[in-house]
């Protein structure tokens, strides 16, 4: 059995497998098997993921068919081996560290999972990355799913700067949605949890780059995809009212005005007009379910969200 079992879902990832593969198989902690899945790529990904497998043992490739990023990760939970669980994208970059650090994290506070920060970089400026002597303060936290939604919001979004306690995790799998399946994962997993700790140090690189399977152009299938989250969300903690409030208030209402902003913002006046009228019918019946709504927001947002619903 090996400690972690690193799982990297791929889709048409000729151009970035490689370097992600790399800073894997470059981390300090090596007791890690490493399960790449091969989506259903239409390209070179399969035979990139056999000739780095040939190079090193610890490198496992499946390959199915294309069913989206959920059911690929799925598909690598499914084969993992390891004690605990690690995320990552196929055109994203690891510092050396960070298996080390989360795993410590871990160990050392008997924590469902541990986090880490993570920086946003353009694929053509990847920073020089530092080598950090010692481990810092830790943020320890009982109550994950409280303390997530209330102090880092950012954070809970992803899957990837997170690595999860196996056994914390069983009887949890992705849902197959083509957007915001990492935010579902999390709000449910720390459901689950009783303990978390966070990492204060960057230890993961978001390459900013075209041919990821989560940076999808921004369309209505987008929004239709969160709502039905957001009504999933509501069954979910449908008998947890303390739970709902705090998701509700803190994640959804957040996650929807976020959304609204952005269609708001988008400089294509006739793609915004068009998203608006398909998409307003909707939030005005969630608004009316309960489902969405403006409980956390500031006088400035509420106002903003009425000049977006009624002009």
């Amino acid at each position: 059995m090996v400690e972690i079992s690193v799982i990297v879902p791929a889709y048409n990832a000729e151009k970035y497998l490689e370097n992600a593969v790399k800073s894997i198989l470059k981390q300090s902690f090596s007791d890690f098997e490493l399960i790449l899945v091969n989506d259903g790529s239409l390209d070179k990904t399969p035979d990139i993921m056999n000739a780095l497998a040939k190079e090193d043992k610890r490198i496992t490739v499946i390959n199915k068919e294309n069913e989206g990023v959920g059911f690929a990760r799925n598909a690598g939970m499914r084969a993992a081996k390891g004690k605990y669980l690690y995320f990552a994208d196929a055109d994203d970059v690891l510092h050396p560290q960070l298996l080390a650090f989360l795993h410590r994290a871990c160990e050392k506070e008997q924590a469902d999972f541990a986090g880490c920060a993570f920086v946003a970089v353009r694929d053509d400026a990847m920073p020089e990355m530092p080598f950090y002597n010692e481990m810092p303060k830790l943020d320890v936290f009982e109550n994950p799913l409280k303390n997530m939604c209330l102090k880092h919001r950012k954070f809970v979004a992803t899957v990837w700067n997170k690595l999860y306690r196996r056994d914390s995790l069983r009887g949890l799998v992705f849902a197959n949605y083509n957007c915001g399946e990492d935010l579902y994962f999390n709000i449910l997993a720390f459901r689950k949890f009783s303990k978390g700790v966070f990492v204060p140090l960057t230890l993961y690189y978001y390459v900013m780059s075209t041919g990821s399977i989560t940076r999808k152009e921004f369309n209505f299938d987008k929004l239709r995809v969160h709502m039905q989250i957001f009504e999933q969300f509501k069954v979910a903690f449908e008998r947890e009212p303390e739970n709902w409030k705090i998701v509700k208030s803190e994640i959804v209402n957040r996650r929807f005005y976020g959304l609204a902003k952005a269609v708001s913002e988008l400089k294509d006046k006739e793609k915004k007009q068009r998203l608006k009228a398909k998409w307003l019918p909707q939030i005005k019946d969630f608004m009316t379910a309960g489902i969405i709504g403006t409980e956390g927001f500031s006088f400035r947002k509420r106002l903003t969200l009425f000049f977006f619903l009624h002009f």
